[in-house]
């Protein structure tokens, strides 16, 4: 049936194999996204094609609210060419079902597709609420996922062999200073990984006073994705032994996926620059299609963040459509998302 029974382990690994092989697929859409986000509950739906294979499929995960009803969220869904709306609204119906029980007064998705005004409007045409140019007045945070992203479009020089074939000599020079340093990188997804990666992520977070996850989050992680370092690794930058800077990333449908970093503060040798060079031949010896580095408040050469990952990224950023809401119950939505 449509929605998954988690009980049911034939239907699980069938759900579970069309999400990890779709070039849709999204690592927050796979089901172990479920036991790192371990607070939330879990639903799922998918749409079948005359012959019985899935064709779309839908991971949410929902939260109280304090209006007493819950949010549901597929982050980054659903796994499918949006380009079919008529399948998008089958989908949705199957995914009302699955949190049917729940009390939702909200679905909401945002997948990685393209904003254009013609898509707005259909998607509008259709029932759904868009979130994205006309909240883009309160910044980067105005919606869950940033809707600009840095993404290096790996396909457009197929014969990269490694990460400094992408790049024109002087930015070429630039990445090969921390190798000149001394600097050394290497992966791995076991505790000692999380352990090294969490003493730079936690110490970066404090000294900027902002919060940051606990590092059980990160142990369910690699519990989830990190046994054999196909889909999650940890890069770790080095020098004689030093740990200096690390990065959490992703491998997952057609691309790599920069998710989480941290760096002592202090004379590190380029070493954030190291691991991004690691994490894009990553992508390259994979050979996906693209390396998301995340996103960006808006292209300004005042932004260290925008700086930092426009050195690896020339092209714009991608702007996403933004969030696609669903809603369920008119009133709290007005109260809680108005």
């Amino acid at each position: 049936m449509p929605v998954l029974d988690i009980t049911d382990e034939q239907a699980v690994a069938r759900y579970q194999a069309f999400v990890r092989n779709s070039k849709y697929g999204q690592v927050t859409q796979d089901l172990g996204w479920g036991e790192v986000k371990n607070n939330w509950l879990p639903r799922h739906a998918y749409v079948e094609n005359e012959q019985g294979e899935i064709i779309a499929a839908i991971s949410m995960l929902l939260t109280n609210t304090p209006s007493g009803k819950k949010f549901a969220y597929a982050s980054k869904g659903p796994v499918m060419d949006l380009n079919d709306l008529d399948l998008l609204d089958q989908l949705v119906a199957e995914a009302k079902k699955a949190i049917a029980e729940d009390d939702a007064y909200l679905l909401r998705f945002d997948p990685e597709f393209a904003y254009s005004d013609e898509f707005n409007s259909a998607l509008q045409a259709h029932g759904y609420v868009t979130r994205n140019r006309n909240v883009a007045d309160a910044g980067m945070h105005a919606t869950i996922q940033p809707r600009l992203n840095m993404v290096l479009d790996l396909a457009e020089k197929p014969e990269a062999k490694e990460t400094f074939d992408l790049y024109p000599s002087k930015t070429k020079s630039k990445l090969k200073r921390p190798i000149r340093d001394g600097v050394e990188v290497r992966w791995a997804s076991d505790q000692a990984a999380i352990d090294a990666f969490f003493e730079t992520y936690a110490g970066m977070a404090q000294r900027h006073g902002i919060s940051h996850r606990p590092k059980e989050y990160f142990e369910r992680m690699a519990k989830a994705f990190g046994e054999d370092g196909e889909i999650m690794r940890v890069y770790i930058a080095e020098k004689e032994g030093k740990l200096l800077s690390t990065g959490i990333g992703f491998k997952y449908g057609n691309k790599v996926w920069y998710m989480y970093a941290g760096s002592f503060d202090g004379n590190i040798y380029y070493a954030p620059y190291a691991v991004q060079t690691a994490m894009i031949q990553w992508a390259i010896d994979s050979g996906v299609e693209l390396y998301d580095m995340g996103g960006i408040e808006a292209v300004d050469e005042h932004d260290g963040l925008y700086v930092f990952k426009h050195t690896f990224i020339k092209a714009d950023p991608r702007e996403y459509i933004g969030e696609i809401d669903v809603v369920l119950d008119e009133a709290v939505y007005q109260e809680l998302v108005k």
